[in-house]
Order: structure tokens, then sequence, then C-alpha cells
């Protein structure tokens, strides 16, 4: 990238992405957390409630957000804002793990404290993505995710060796204690990550002089998807793509430990392959995106999470033969997940942006993100498929759905040229 408009806050922008994803390593939801909750005696339901928490407080807030923020010269005060409150979140998480004693009057406090922490980084996302739009000129967008995502892989490679030496036993402490020293580092991070942000220099805008009501927007998402073809195609590859993610991931780690008898210390190894993978395909996905487009990246994506269901289900099929060999084989679903997660993380935000009106960007997004947090509610629906046909079953049909992701996202490209 040989420039990046105003290069210090692009810089800054980076390092942003880089140190919060560093964060969110250390308290990973899909595996810290996931085994924390077994850990406190919590079912498969309750793992699917820890994600659809977790989706449900960051995608729902952000079309109300989005009607806040179009009426906000400066936007950016809103995501420190909202990022201190998570920390403040997740200090509280800290204090109940080393003075609460009971796990049965743990867990209810754990889940209620985590809903409200990712209410706030919910809150966060709509002012961060509008101001890094306005600072990271367009033909360079594709770049600029891709050496962000970059950046988090290369500081975040070390945190899935941190987060295995700490579960997998020593002289640290009693098992709770563990998981607490991983939310303090998570926290450390995020504080880092809102520093970073502050210092942006926020390019100046008007508020937007015709405001839409709220109710206004929710009324008009039907014909916006009928009339914008673009958009309409781009809405269904990321629902169809994120109910394939969202409703099994949390319980890959699950599945490792309890089906394959993988041992808990494997989650480390398992961020670090993720990680990683996130790092070298940063790599590929720029090169993609500056030679063939930005949609042809979020095609790669949907292939990754079209085969990451199919390898699951072929390990549920396998796993009376796998034996010693089933710890290291699984951690290919991390690396796919790795390669999946950067190329959604580049084509969505590059797709989006190529294709929106810079001034509807707060409200689209919004709506984006609104509808994917309907899509946030079924992992909990998963937890009770898991209990009642099994895994296989739920692996199965989570792999239709990503080949209905995979199958539209090929029609990206034409949308784009009929809309030119």
């Amino acid at each position: 990238m040989d420039s990046l408009g105003d290069r210090r806050s692009a810089r800054l922008g980076i390092a942003n992405r880089a140190l919060a994803e560093v964060g969110k390593a250390f308290a990973d939801p899909n595996v810290v957390f996931s085994l924390l909750v077994r850990q406190l005696g919590g079912s498969n339901v309750l793992v699917g409630l820890l994600s659809t928490l977790r989706y449900a407080g960051w995608f729902l807030p952000q079309l109300f957000v989005a009607h806040y923020v179009q009426r906000r010269a400066v936007r950016g005060r809103l995501y420190c804002a909202a990022e201190l409150f998570r920390c403040a979140g997740y200090g509280v998480l800290v204090l109940l793990l080393l003075v609460v004693s009971d796990r049965a009057v743990l867990l209810p406090l754990f889940f209620a404290v985590f809903a409200v922490s990712y209410l706030g980084h919910g809150v966060g996302s709509v002012p961060r993505f509008d101001v890094i739009g306005r600072v990271v000129p367009s033909v360079e967008r594709g770049t600029f995710f891709a050496r962000s995502n970059l950046a988090a892989g290369l500081l975040g490679f070390g945190a899935g060796f941190v987060v295995r030496a700490l579960l997998e036993g020593g002289e640290v402490g009693p098992p709770l204690s563990r998981y607490a020293i991983l939310i303090l580092l998570s926290i450390a991070f995020f504080v880092l990550a809102v520093v970073a942000f502050a210092r942006i220099r926020e390019p100046e805008r008007r508020t937007v002089e015709k405001r839409v009501s709220l109710s206004e927007s929710i009324r008009a998402i039907p014909d916006l998807l009928r009339t914008d073809r673009v958009y309409r195609r781009l809405v269904g590859v990321i629902v169809l793509t994120d109910v394939a993610r969202r409703v099994t991931d949390p319980f890959y780690i699950v599945f490792a430990t309890e089906i394959l008898g993988v041992p808990a210390s494997y989650a480390g190894i398992y961020l670090a392959l993720l990680v990683a993978s996130k790092v070298g395909a940063n790599l590929l996905w720029e090169r993609i995106a500056v030679r063939f487009g930005n949609h042809r990246v979020l095609q790669g994506a949907a292939v990754a999470s079209l085969a990451i269901p199919v390898a699951a289900l072929l390990f549920a099929l396998l796993a009376p033969r796998l034996g010693a060999a089933a710890g290291p084989a699984f951690g290919s679903l991390f690396a796919l997940m790795g390669l999946r997660d950067s190329g959604k993380y580049v084509g969505k935000r590059t797709v989006f942006l190529d294709h929106v009106a810079v001034e509807e960007w707060p409200i689209r997004w919004g709506i984006l993100n609104t509808l994917l947090g309907v899509v946030s509610l079924l992992p909990i629906v998963a937890g009770t498929m898991i209990d009642a046909i099994g895994y296989g079953v739920t692996f199965g049909a989570v792999s239709a759905v990503a080949a209905a992701g995979f199958s539209l996202s090929l029609r990206i490209g034409a949308a784009e040229e009929e809309a030119t």
C-alpha cells in the first residue's frame, strides 16, 4: 500500500484492529468461554446461549445506533466509550471468578455480565466502521483490511500458546483463576486498542440533513432488498454463511474434547492455528482483491465456510477410528476458520463500501448487522439439536446452508456488472 490517505490515521486503524483481535484471542468466546461454561457445569444448550448472547449483543443494537450516529459530526468517541464499557464488564467477570465459589450462582451471573458487556461492543461497531471507511480511500480498502488482519495475526499468534500454558496445568492456581488471568489480558489489549483509535484524526463531516426515522428504516428493508440487487445478494451471502458459522462454531471445541477425546489444552494449539491461518490468508486475500476484485474475496470465504462443517461431519463419521490422531487432525478446522474469518472480514467490508453511498453507510451497515442479529439467536437452537439428534446430523444440516451461501456468492460479481 503506497498511500493510505492520512497514513497516520490508517496506521492507527490497523493498530486498533490488531490489538482488539489479540484481546479477543485471550478470551475467545468460541474457545475459552465455551470451555469455561462447561467448567462451570453448563450444558450444550448453555454453550449455544453463550454464542447467542455474544452475537445478539453485537449485532442487534446496530440499527438503533446508526440513527444516533447519523446525527453526530464526531463519531469515534462513541466507539471508545462503548469499548471501555465492555472492558468494565470483563473486569466484573474477573471479580466474579475470583470471589464467587458457588458455581450454581456463578454461572447465571457470568451470563448476565457477559451479555451486557457485548451490548457495549455492539454499540461501538457502527461508529468505528464509519470512521475507518472515511479514513481509507476506496481503492485501498481491500489492502487496508487485509493488512489489519495480518497485523492482528502477527501480534496474536502467541496468545494461543499463553492460553494453552494456562489451561493445561502448572503452578498458576485453581482452574477458574486461570480464566480470570486470560480475561485480564484481554482487557489490557482492549484498552490499548481504544487508545490507538482515540488518536485517529476523524474526517470532518456534516450530519445527515434529511433524517430517516427508525420505524421508516425498518419498513423500508423489504423494498431495499427487493430493488438493490448487489445489496440483496451481499446480505444473502453474509446471512447464509453466518448461519453456518454461528450455529456450530461454539461446539467444535466441545465436540473435540468430549467426543474425540482431545485434551482441553489443545484449545491453545487450535487458537494458534486459527491465528496463523489468518496471517497467511491475508496475504492471499490481498492479492485476490487487487488482482481479481473484492467480490472474489467474499466468494473464497464462502468456500471456506462450506468446507468447515463438511470436514466436521467427516470427523463425526470417523470418530471411532481416529484415536490419538484426532487432536492434531482436528486442527484443520481451525485453520479453515482463520481462512474464512479473514476472507469474510475483508470481503464483507470492501464489497459493502464499494457499493453503498457514503451517506448511507451507518444505516445500511446497521440494517445488515441487525439482520445478522436475528441469525445470532440460532446457536441456542443448535445446542438443543445436538443434544437431541447428535453432532453428525447438525453438521450435515449446517453444510447444506453453507452450500446455499456459496452458490449465492457466485452471483455477486454478476450483480456488480449489472449495477455499473
